[in-house]
C-alpha cells in the first residue's frame, strides 16, 4: 500500500535543494514570480502589507522586500526546515525588521489586513476538502479590494490536454534532470496532488468571495490568476 502524501514530509527533505530543483522541475518559475510581483508592484501602495502563503526558501518573500523598501512582508509555511532556510536569507539580507516568518497555517497569522497575497504552487499541495477553507482564510485577512495572486497545477486531470502538457513537461524535464526523477515529479503529480480543472479553479476563487480572475501566467500544466476580494 502506498503511504499517503505528508507535505510538511516532503519540503522538510527537500528544502535544501529546492532552489536547485525548482528551476529544473517548472518551465518558466522565474517568470512566473517577476510577473506577480511586476502586477504587485503596479497595484499596491509603497507602503504595502503582503501575505506569502508557502514562504518556501524566502525567495519571493527576499525580492519582494528589497524592491520594495517601504513594504511590510508576513510569510507562513508548513515545514520547519523551510522556514529555516527562509530566515537565513531574510538575516543575510538585514530584512528583519519588515519580515516575519511563521511555521504553520493560514490559521497561524493573526495579522490583518493585507494589501495582498500571494500562494504560488501551493493549493495543489492541499486536500481538496480544505482548499475552501484555505481561501477564506486569505480573504478574512484582506482589506476590501485585497489583491490574490494564485498559481498551481490546474487541469482536468482525466483529460487530453493533461495528458498533452504532461508529456511535453516529461520532456522539458528530461534536459536538466534523470529520467527517474522526472518520473517520481509525474508520478507525485498524478497520485499525491488534489488539482483543479480550470474551470473548477474559477468556482472556488468565486465561492471563496473572489472577483474578477484572470489568467496572467500559463506553462504547460501551471496557471497562474490574479483576482480581488469581492465588495460583498
Amino acid at each position: 500500500m502506498q503511504d499517503k502524501f505528508d507535505p510538511v514530509k516532503r519540503f522538510n527533505e527537500r528544502a535544501a535543494v529546492y532552489d536547485a530543483d525548482i528551476l529544473k522541475i517548472i518551465p518558466g518559475y522565474e517568470a512566473l514570480h517577476t510577473n506577480a510581483l511586476h502586477l504587485l508592484e503596479t497595484s499596491l501602495p509603497e507602503d504595502a502589507f503582503l501575505l506569502i502563503a508557502g514562504v518556501g526558501t524566502g525567495n519571493e518573500t527576499v525580492a519582494a522586500a528589497l524592491r520594495n523598501p517601504g513594504w511590510r512582508v508576513t510569510g507562513f509555511d508548513i515545514a520547519e526546515n523551510m522556514i529555516k532556510t527562509a530566515s537565513e536569507k531574510i538575516k543575510r539580507h538585514s530584512l528583519g525588521d519588515r519580515v516575519e516568518l511563521i511555521q504553520g497555517t493560514i490559521d497561524d497569522v493573526l495579522q490583518d489586513p493585507f494589501d495582498a497575497a500571494t500562494a504560488l504552487l501551493i493549493m495543489h499541495f492541499i486536500p481538496y476538502a480544505e482548499k475552501l477553507d484555505f481561501l477564506r482564510g486569505v480573504n478574512s485577512r484582506l482589506r476590501p479590494d485585497g489583491i490574490l495572486i494564485t498559481a498551481d497545477i490546474t487541469c482536468d486531470r482525466e483529460s487530453y490536454e493533461f495528458e498533452t502538457f504532461a508529456t511535453a513537461w516529461e520532456n522539458y524535464m528530461l534536459t536538466t534532470r534523470e529520467k527517474k526523477d522526472a518520473d517520481e515529479t509525474l508520478g507525485h503529480t498524478r497520485h499525491d496532488l488534489d488539482i483543479l480543472s480550470h474551470e473548477e479553479t474559477l468556482d472556488l476563487l468565486a465561492r471563496a468571495e473572489f472577483t474578477n480572475p484572470r489568467l496572467f501566467w500559463k506553462s504547460l500544466l501551471f496557471s497562474a490568476y490574479v483576482s480581488e476580494k469581492a465588495d460583498i
